[in-house]
């Protein structure tokens, strides 16, 4: 630093500190105005010699400068050709968690653990596993012995051993449902967490096993196995962050999970009155009995093949449909992508109506009740578009069995055989049997399944709700769904490598964690980025130990940088000593 002194025309000298640097790009030196002094005249008074008394200034902040500059200048030493890589050796540092730890801290996550261990007697802490478990989830998921195993990859120290996180997972399941509790008390407080409409869907998790227990049990699987799984249904809020979940037996039907799961979170979470958005597997007349008679709504999609008569005539009647834009988003791309802005690819009607559910009365018999509902019916072009294209490769393989039956077992033809007609297979052994009958393709089949292209239709106890508002809420369903995807591929919840009951609960419960913060994170970046896209950076943000106690960050994105802004952290110096890296584990521990 220096005095700069510039000579007016009027004669009076203008002074200023002037810092010289060397620009990155031009490599040439520049000169850059730290401070704005104004004319020597306006000092005389102050000081005999103005200029003598800056440049002594200027010297003095120089020094200043030189000993800040030292104090952070990393030393890096020497480094010979001739070191070898020690067996097994990983010189990376996991650096994702630090975002992950800032939303961690601010639902006070730490603040319950600790609590809850205060009355218990051990000599390593809960709250620590519970992180290393979240943490490694989202960054490196695998089995409790490799989420252990990256202990000492993760920035920060975690004060457990192996078997330390078994015995933990024991505890996470005592006092789970009051940890449920508290996420969402802290969600609702930092987040406002809007609950007027709620979407519930359920999926299930197979085990590696064969046989049953009274809790994993065979049931109708998603992924088409027959192995003993357990049913998981998910509540989420207005904005897709999670509520709560609840575990059911491998067997329980998706229809029966609905009322125990509300009825619990109604009494513990304090809900005003809400409306369910679900799919048809959840529209029963139980459940709509239940949600009415509690004073709440709901929005169930309603199956159009097999309903009752009167609905599939005012399905297909196509007087009264009308056409909208700004429903699904989807749709509008399409239509703007291809040029079809004068073709009607997105069109409903509805009408109120007064339909009939089986509802089970007291006596455990089912009658009839009609109970007045919205009937909303619409037709998605894109959604037509894609079905026609999976029959089309549904016909070619049944049009391949019907060519050549004895190629294919009925493991094989397995959803083909909807089109195929006089084929018989052995019921032991799934071959095809020789017979006098050919093969034939079922057009009719065929014809009456293209009738329902594009169609699907939604009920809702909401009459006075405007048909549009329930039809953008309906298609928010998509989003559990979208959850279900990040918790299955992304979070690989599964295999699930404990078999005691509690400890199943406690891998869910972490599982449910981990969704939760990934949420809240999305959230923290005004959705610019979906779970997806931040869980991918997060694994590559990465440091490599370099020397001693020095690291090198090796990887830096923009989404790195815009957690790094919505969190207050630094994440973006090039070296880190381990000083440094405590430092940052203990800022990200910190309110933002």
């Amino acid at each position: 630093m220096f005095l700069k002194q510039m000579r007016q025309k009027n004669g009076r000298i203008n002074i200023s500190f002037v810092q010289g640097y060397r620009d990155p790009i031009t490599k040439k030196v520049t000169h850059k105005t730290i401070e704005k002094l104004g004319f020597v005249d306006e000092y005389e008074h102050l000081y005999e010699d103005p200029i003598e008394h800056f440049k002594q200034i200027a010297k003095l902040r120089t020094l200043e400068m030189q000993k800040e500059k030292q104090k952070r200048e990393i030393l890096l030493g020497s480094v010979y050709a001739d070191e070898k890589l020690e067996l097994d050796e990983d010189a990376m540092k996991l650096m994702g968690n630090l975002p992950l730890s800032s939303i961690y801290h601010e639902l006070k996550l730490n603040q319950f653990i600790i609590n809850r261990q205060r009355s218990l007697a051990m000599d390593y802490s809960l709250n620590d596993v519970m992180q290393l478990l979240v943490y490694t989830r989202i960054l490196s998921p695998g089995s409790k012995r490799h989420s252990f195993a990256q202990k000492e990859k993760l920035a920060g120290s975690y004060n457990c051993e192996e078997f330390d996180v078994y015995r933990a997972l024991d505890y996470f399941d005592r006092f789970k449902d009051d940890l449920l509790v508290h996420l969402h008390e802290q969600v609702r407080i930092h987040y406002k967490r809007r609950t007027a409409v709620v979407f519930y869907d359920v999926t299930n998790f197979y085990f590696e096993i064969d046989h049953e227990d009274n809790f994993r049990m065979k049931g109708m699987c998603k992924h088409n196995t027959r192995k003993p799984l357990v049913q998981m249904g998910l509540l989420l809020d207005e904005d897709a962050i999670p509520i709560t979940y609840r575990l059911f037996k491998g067997n329980t039907h998706d229809s029966q999970t609905l009322m125990p799961l509300l009825r619990e979170t109604r009494q513990s979470y304090g809900l005003g009155r809400i409306i369910t958005v679900a799919d048809k597997g959840l529209n029963s007349g139980d459940n709509v009995a239940f949600l009415m008679a509690k004073g709440d709504g709901f929005i169930f999609s309603q199956k159009i093949r097999g309903a009752d008569q009167g609905l599939q005539d005012y399905v297909f009647d196509q007087s009264g449909y009308e056409d909208f834009k700004g429903v699904v988003k989807q749709v509008d791309a399409w239509v703007e992508r291809e040029k079809n802005a004068n073709t009607p690819a997105f069109f409903m009607k509805s009408r109120p109506y007064p339909q009939k559910f089986w509802v089970t009365h007291g006596d455990d018999k089912k009658r009839q009740i009609p109970l007045d509902v919205r009937q909303i019916v619409c037709y998605n072009e894109l959604y037509a578009k894609r079905q026609k294209h999976k029959r089309a490769a549904t016909i070619e393989k049944a049009q391949k069995i019907v060519d050549r039956p004895y190629r294919y077992n009925k493991a094989d033809a397995k959803g083909a055989l909807r089109y195929v007609k006089n084929i018989e297979y052995d019921p032991n052994t799934g071959e095809c049997l020789d017979s006098k009958k050919k093969p034939f393709l079922d057009l009719e089949k065929i014809a009456e399944d293209e009738k329902y292209d594009g169609y699907y239709a939604i009920i809702t106890s909401e009459i006075e709700m405007p048909p549009l508002e329930v039809v953008k809420a309906y298609h928010g369903l998509w989003e559990i769904e979208h959850s279900f995807r990040i918790t299955k591929t992304d979070l690989q919840t599964r295999p699930i490598e404990v078999s005691l009951k509690q400890r199943i609960n406690a891998h869910f419960l972490t599982c449910f964690i981990s969704l939760l913060i990934l949420r809240l994170l999305s959230r923290r970046l005004d959705e610019k980025y979906p779970p997806e896209q931040i869980i991918n950076s997060l694994k590559e943000y990465k440091a490599c130990h370099v020397t001693d106690n020095v690291y090198r960050v090796a990887y830096y994105d923009q989404v790195i940088q815009d957690l790094a802004e919505a969190l207050n952290l630094t994440l973006n110096r090039r070296y880190l000593t381990t000083g440094d890296l405590r430092q940052l584990v203990a800022d990200s521990k910190k309110e933002f």
